[in-house]
């Protein structure tokens, strides 16, 4: 994927989904200073992100659009994501589920 030459490319982060917990849904890299995307201007409380990885295909995107509903269509492109569902990888925090048998 090229870097789009009016943005800096940050690192690798996580794209999650409203879910309790939130769920990873795709890595991808932030391009920050963009203001569209697809020609459509980018709310204050999102991104400009690239799909680099997708780990749940039936995902749907939190910032639809006509033409895009789904993360798995859409590997290698740029797309606009909420700020709070961005996560660094650095910064992630994992969730374990502990079962506990009682006799």
């Amino acid at each position: 994927m090229g870097q789009d030459p009016e943005t800096r490319d940050l690192n690798k982060c996580g794209l999650y989904v409203d879910d309790n917990p939130p769920q990873l849904v795709t890595v991808k890299r932030v391009y920050e200073g963009s203001t569209t995307v697809r020609n459509i201007p980018l709310g204050n409380d999102q991104l400009k992100v690239g799909v680099e990885e997708v780990r749940d295909a039936n995902a749907r995107i939190p910032v639809p659009t006509q033409e895009v509903h789904f993360v798995g269509h859409n590997l290698n492109t740029f797309l606009a994501w909420p700020i709070h569902l961005v996560l660094p990888f650095s910064k992630q925090v994992f969730h374990f589920v502990v079962f506990v048998t009682i006799n």
